[in-house]
């Protein structure tokens, strides 16, 4: 057995005991290493920390404090506020108004996990109340969650564009028009779906109320305004960003007086521990990276991969297909940096476009967040609907292909993701 093999094989045999994740590529990397490469051990842990060591990831737990403290102060209640009295009247509004809330909410968060937790609670009951089935219910709240990874302030994608050596800001511009897309496709799929078994329509709200709601909603949207204004016009960079974020959530929950000092302590203790886990995720899974790279596996898969087809085309059909392989088990990040030496190799050697192919990338590894068997979004949802997770597979299905069908157009459509990054920071 090679160098590869007996990582991945490892590998498999850790998770399946339970171990962390990280700790688990960690392990099997070094294992690797002291069977068939001659390394100075020394280089181990530095390679742990040098990959970490990095100044755009220090976004991630800047971000990660700022939403969970826009979730402090009551975002969640004024987002869907908002959103139903917008379109909550509309055949099929409520579960309409559930996308806008979860794009919304994407767009301050950051995470997929925090958005259909916080959106769960409130969305699900009423929809079930409202008529809507519950596995049906799950399937929008978890489909529609999905749009945190890709809208910024996207966490995967800071750690995306520090693996491929991107700008950050750019990324985050190359997922708006995507996101907006699918928050679009999703409702009409809603809205069908209503239409077709006659559900229920929400009473109209006036404009007097829906002024009211969007006065109530316009401080915690300003924060995204604030985030992509600044990195497009160059006033902070991305990882300024989440500090200035931090310091905008902090001002928003002073001002509704919705934290105290020990909530406070206990917000920055839950967001460490949040963060601390994904960046020891991030570094194991560097150097089980590394190992592969230098054994030659990355580059082998790739040779093997255009052995198929050389059309770039094709090969990033297969790459795609490959990720949504990996994504049904693995969770996106560790998966994201897992395949980070294919996903490099293959942009260089093919051309692929950056931006569009970074997003697509994105969005397919954020696909098996609610697929089965690791359907961690959908399992998150079930869990506050109060029903088996296997219950909705039937229901996930129409969702999960309308994501492969955008994120198929948006890999071979660059200009989707292109648009605003060439306009706005040419």
């Amino acid at each position: 057995m090679t160098t590869a093999p007996l990582m991945i094989t490892l590998f498999a045999i850790l998770m399946g005991i339970g171990m962390p994740i990280g700790f688990a590529m960690s392990l099997s990397a070094v294992v690797a290493l002291l069977i068939f490469e001659s390394v100075p051990l020394v280089l181990l842990p530095q390679l742990f920390y040098t990959s970490i060591d990095n100044f755009s990831l220090l976004a991630i737990p800047l971000f990660v404090f700022a939403g969970a403290l826009m979730t402090i102060g009551g975002i969640t209640d004024q987002i869907i506020g908002l959103a139903r009295s917008l379109i909550g009247h509309r055949r099929g509004g409520l579960a309409q108004a559930n996308v806008v809330a979860n794009t919304f909410m994407g767009a301050v968060s950051g995470s997929a996990t925090a958005d259909v937790a916080a959106i769960s609670s409130i969305m699900i009951p009423a929809m079930s109340k409202a008529g809507y089935p519950k596995p049906f219910a799950v399937a929008v709240t978890s489909s529609a969650a999905m749009l945190a990874p890709v809208l910024p302030p996207s966490i995967i994608a800071v750690i995306y564009a520090s693996l491929m050596g991107l700008s950050v800001g750019k990324l985050f511009l190359a997922g708006v028009v995507p996101g907006i897309l699918c928050s679009f496709a999703i409702m009409g799929l809603t809205w069908y779906y209503a239409w077709r078994n006659n559900m229920p329509l929400d009473v109209r709200a006036d404009w007097a109320e829906r002024w009211r709601a969007f006065c109530r909603a316009a401080p915690a949207l300003g924060m995204p305004i604030l985030i992509v204004g600044g990195i497009v016009t160059g006033v902070f960079t991305a990882t300024e960003a989440g500090a200035v974020a931090c310091v905008y959530a902090l001002a928003y929950c002073s001002g509704r007086r919705s934290i105290s000092a020990r909530r406070l302590h206990e917000t920055i203790i839950e967001s460490a521990l949040v963060a601390g886990s994904a960046l020891v995720v991030l570094a194991g899974a560097a150097l089980f990276s590394w190992v592969l790279i230098r054994s030659g596996a990355s580059s082998g898969l790739i040779n093997s991969i255009m052995g198929i087809s050389d059309s770039p085309a094709v090969v990033m059909g297969i790459i795609l297909g490959v990720l949504f392989l990996i994504g049904i088990f693995m969770e996106p990040v560790p998966a994201l940096v897992l395949t980070a030496p294919l996903l490099t190799t293959a942009s260089k050697v093919l051309g692929f476009d950056p931006m569009s192919f970074g997003i697509a990338v994105i969005m397919m590894l954020i696909v098996g967040s609610v697929t089965p068997p690791v359907g961690v979004l959908a399992m998150i949802a079930c869990r506050i609907a109060q029903i088996p997770y296997v219950s909705t597979f039937r229901a996930i299905i129409p969702f999960t292909l309308l994501w492969l069908v955008i994120i198929a157009v948006v890999a071979y459509v660059p200009v989707l993701a292109n648009a605003l990054p060439d306009l706005l920071m040419p």
